[in-house]
């Protein structure tokens, strides 16, 4: 994986910053995804999820929106009409770029702004949010006790995350101006609604609305032991992973990866990786890696790890196509590399076996045809 930063202009001109997180082989379909209210693009929700989606061959842009984090512009001067337009801007900039978005994600009010923006943007294919609010109003709400302050000061100033922001009368009427049944109602993208059953910012309700007012195709899924802004250790990748396996059926693949059957194996090297190689075989990819000790970073199968897991298969098999009516249960094969070009293989066969069938299947993994293709193998280069 690499993340590569990026800087778009936003829907009203001000320099954006982005980051796009890349998987290892040339992405299947890009993604935006949008912040929760006040955060930036770096909190555990945004980066988490982001980098754990390209796990899926997906390529997703996270950005801050203006006046947070590293975009320009003031926070005070912002709206959530803006913040959905800015959307859009990045839709734009993404599909002139590289190519347009396919999924929209959005956490909390990121939620809200993500449906909101989702039907003006063609490319769009699928749309999830994480623990988004029924109406955006509501994430203001936690502040209910300071709002009299903007009709008599034009604006109040408020603490979240230790960071001062202010929010202006603009903000607040904008706000009160959304009706998120507007659209809902038109919304006609398959959408995922991932939501913590114990979230205390943004109850589960606010997703069983959005449920009932939207369009089929539409899922609700419960991220269990989940808290709103999906800091738990696991929460967010969790999240990925179920909206991720969700897009699958919905994403029109950028780049499909070339036919590679069981006889060949093809690799690349893998995008921002000092030694990462993506290998296919059989139609199925990959991911290798030196070991962090060899100078790699260890996000992958070594190559003798390769070598090994093929003599543990290869070895497995062998014993399994023998022990025909025989009450094998399992075989359990190790090999360790011993040094250099030694290798230890150990053979432990679990069930009901008479020692004679035992030394039959021991002879079988012994002679296993991987061992043999192994230490008889003559490699013809081709350059």
């Amino acid at each position: 994986m690499q993340s590569v930063n990026v800087t778009f202009p936003s829907s009203t001109g001000i320099n954006i910053a982005g980051t796009i997180d890349f998987p290892d082989s040339p992405p299947k379909a890009y993604a935006i995804f949008a912040h929760c209210f006040a955060g930036h693009r770096h909190t555990p929700g945004a980066a988490r999820v982001c980098k754990q989606l390209t796990n899926f061959g997906i390529a997703a842009l996270r950005f801050d929106f203006p006046g947070l984090g590293q975009s320009e512009g003031d926070f005070a001067e912002t709206s959530f009409s803006e913040n959905v337009a800015d959307l859009k801007a990045a839709a734009d900039w993404l599909g002139q770029e590289y190519n347009a978005p396919q999924l929209l994600i959005g956490h909390s009010l990121g939620g809200a702004a993500a449906l909101a923006a989702a039907g003006s943007i063609d490319s769009v294919n699928a749309v999830a949010t994480i623990g988004a609010p029924f109406d955006p109003a509501h994430s203001v709400l936690h502040y209910a006790d300071k709002i009299g302050e903007v009709d008599k000061h034009g604006s109040v100033e408020v603490v979240l995350g230790g960071r001062r922001l202010t929010i202006s009368r603009h903000f607040l009427e904008d706000l009160a101006d959304t009706n998120p049944e507007d659209y809902l109602h038109h919304m006609r993208k398959p959408l995922m609604l991932v939501h913590s059953p114990i979230d205390q910012t943004v109850g589960i309700d606010n997703a069983q609305s959005i449920f009932r007012v939207t369009r089929y195709p539409k899922s609700l899924v419960a991220l269990d032991k989940a808290d709103h802004l999906v800091t738990k250790q696991g929460a967010a990748q969790r999240a990925a992973d179920l909206i991720g396996a969700w897009a699958e059926q919905y994403i029109e693949p950028d780049h499909t990866p070339e036919a590679v059957g069981p006889e060949a194996a093809v690799s690349h090297l893998a995008t921002g990786t000092r030694y990462g190689v993506v290998v296919r075989n059989n139609d199925r990819s990959i991911s290798t890696d030196r070991s962090k000790a060899d100078g790699g970073r260890g996000k992958g199968h070594t190559a003798e790890g390769l070598l090994m897991s093929a003599l543990a298969s290869g070895t497995a098999q062998a014993v399994k196509a023998a022990a025909k009516g025989m009450k094998l249960d399992d075989v359990n094969v190790t090999v360790t590399h011993i040094h250099e070009a030694t290798f230890e293989r150990r053979v432990d066969l679990v069930g009901q076996l008479s020692a004679s069938e035992k030394s039959t299947l021991l002879a079988a993994g012994k002679d296993a045809e991987i061992v043999s293709l192994i230490s008889s193998a003559h490699i013809v280069d081709v350059f």
